[in-house]
């Protein structure tokens, strides 16, 4: 609309900024395209609104789409939404055989411009240090971080920026200052803390400060022990959030008192699970299922979140791991999904049984309804859930992403990722790079590789670089870009093995050596059958393909929900065979 203003229809009001419908400060449900409609209708300010205006601007002017149908739904909808006689309407009439006009629009401003309100400040939680001799308990200092920054990102996103964990992680046994990292990064305030022995006891020592003139506001030392852990998270969010606003200090207190377990055990195990989980998801899932990449992170993060629950079967976060697990295995192709994700859904229900409020638990389910359902549309609803309740958690932003550039919403999507990309800056270049690719904008990506130089990245951005280089036919260095990959994931041997079938026989050798490779696999346990249509999709053979698309459908193979982005099949996308097995799918 040219007029951002709310306008109102009879007592209903449309805030066309905030994309809400209300009655009486009541929120009314309207689905996105109806609500689309109602939008550009209301933009037309009475004016007539024509069946092909509507096509272009909902569907772009897709001829392919049942749009009479769409239109009449969506007419249908809003009618309702309004409280509208279908048989006499008074707002939103029809212009036979031309298109609907909407009437009794009111346009009213705020009597005042709205304050704008102070920036969020930013926090920054390094990584806790390690300073006693026992090495097993680095895996802790990390996880407990990762946690601390976790609760206070829960707090009003408004006040309170988080900087992510894996942006702290590079600033691990940093030599610079205080002052230093707070300019990189815009920081008001940053924590650190520390593990330290003394006398037979170890201590977790930790300090709030202040940036801009390096005061201390909070610190304090406990006894390692778990109860004392959770005591410290407690104070120093009640530290920060009675810093920013006394409101928030309370905030923060109820928060962490439903996220907090009655056995701190069960959160110490669950801090360490949620450290091998994060180091091993963080992969690109059909380029790990593709080279057979070890399961040994999950299993053990799958062991810790069972040892949660055992100290405390009403731990939410406990069942949320085992979730993650369940599903994120099946979807990285260890099993099939009839075996995974209806044991995630049930762990994910039991979470938000226990925290209706926890967005972690709101975001496995919405992993189910994409992975396993492929309902977009409950999918949505849970992902949207979890960024209310926590705006900051950059791991529900990126998946929401790959949603939105599955059912078309590219710019969204692309807002997703870039908002990941804020919470945490460094951490997500790989995301992002995801995103670059599912919308097929693959010489973008090589390009912004190559403008970087030599550099040293993550697994991820090596495995989606060796896409985008074999979707550009640039196969020396697709082939390079996975070795890089594989070397980085401690796979040493395929890599040396692919590079030598490059050198004796070219690129067509080495998918060849895939297909063997995975012929080999399937005899001796469960393979995908969604690579083996990859793979006959980037061999150009056609009917191959379809029969393993076809298996991969009877089999719910999870990485079908993105189907339409994957870049192995763009080719195909005109093919009635291929529209076809998109609308099993749910397109």
């Amino acid at each position: 609309m040219n007029n951002p203003c709310p306008v109102r229809i009879a007592d209903i009001e449309l805030d066309v900024e905030r994309y809400e419908l209300r009655r009486g400060g009541q929120q009314i449900r309207l689905e996105r395209m109806p609500m689309e409609l109602l939008i550009l209708m209301a933009s037309r300010s009475g004016q007539l609104v024509t069946r092909g205006d509507i096509v272009k601007a909902l569907w772009g002017g897709d001829a392919f789409r049942d749009t009479d149908n769409g239109i009449n739904t969506a007419i249908r909808k809003i009618r309702v939404a309004l409280g509208e006689d279908p048989e006499n309407p008074r707002h939103l009439l029809t212009v036979k055989g031309k298109g609907y006009r909407l009437e009794g629009l009111q346009v009213f401003a705020p009597q005042s411009p709205p304050a704008t309100p102070p920036a969020a400040v930013r926090v920054l939680v390094l990584p806790f240090e390690n300073k006693t001799d026992d090495a097993c308990l680095d895996n802790f200092c990390d996880a407990l971080a990762d946690e601390t920054s976790a609760n206070l990102g829960m707090l009003n996103p408004e006040q309170i920026l988080v900087i992510a964990r894996t942006t702290a992680k590079c600033y691990q046994h940093t030599r610079k200052s205080i002052a230093e990292i707070a300019h990189e990064l815009g920081l008001d305030y940053m924590l650190e803390g520390s593990l330290t022995r003394d006398r037979g006891h170890v201590r977790l020592r930790a300090q709030l400060v202040r940036c801009f003139d390096q005061t201390q506001v909070w610190s304090g030392t406990r006894e390692m022990l778990a109860t004392d852990a959770l005591d410290m998270q407690m104070e120093v969010g009640a530290a920060l959030a009675g810093e920013v606003s006394p409101a928030l200090a309370e905030q923060q207190r109820r928060m962490l008192a439903r996220r907090l377990p009655i056995d701190p055990c069960a959160h110490d195990a669950y801090l360490r699970g949620r450290y091998y989980w994060t180091r091993r998801v963080h992969f690109e899932a059909g380029f790990a299922d593709h080279h057979g990449l070890s399961a040994e992170d999950f299993i053990r993060a799958r062991g810790y979140f069972e040892t949660a629950i055992d100290h405390d079967p009403t731990y939410a976060l406990g069942y949320v791991g085992l979730s993650n697990v369940y599903g994120a295995t099946a979807t990285h192709g260890f099993y099939a999904a009839r075996t995974g994700y209806p044991r995630a859904r049930e762990a994910a229900l039991r979470a938000l049984e226990l925290d209706a409020d926890l967005p972690e638990a709101h975001q496995a389910l919405a992993g189910v309804h994409y992975f396993h359902d492929w309902d977009w549309r409950k999918a949505e609803a849970e992902f949207l859930e979890a960024l209310r309740l926590n705006p900051n958690h950059a791991e529900t932003s990126r998946l929401y992403a790959r949603l939105l550039l599955v059912v078309g919403r590219e710019a969204e999507g692309q807002a997703q990722f870039a908002r990941a990309e804020k919470t945490d800056p460094l951490g997500f270049e790989g995301s992002r790079i995801f995103g670059l690719v599912q919308s097929g904008r693959y010489e973008e990506v090589i390009k912004e590789y190559l403008a970087g130089g030599p550099s040293n990245h993550s697994p991820l951005v090596y495995q989606l670089l060796a896409t985008a280089f074999e979707v550009q036919g640039l196969y020396k260095e697709a082939v390079d870009a996975t070795v890089d990959a594989l070397t980085r994931c401690n796979e040493f041997a395929r890599a040396e093995a692919i590079q030598t079938v490059w050198t004796t026989g070219g690129y067509d050798a080495v998918l060849q050596w895939y297909l063997q490779n995975l012929l080999t696999r399937r005899q001796s346990g469960y393979t995908s059958p969604f690579l083996f249509a990859e793979l006959y999709a980037r061999l150009a053979k056609p009917d191959e393909m379809f029969h393993w698309l076809e298996a991969a459908l009877a089999d719910r193979s999870p990485r079908l929900c993105e189907l339409r982005t994957n870049p192995w099949f763009r080719s195909y996308h005109s093919c009635k065979r291929f529209r076809n097995i998109e609308k099993r799918i749910g397109y």
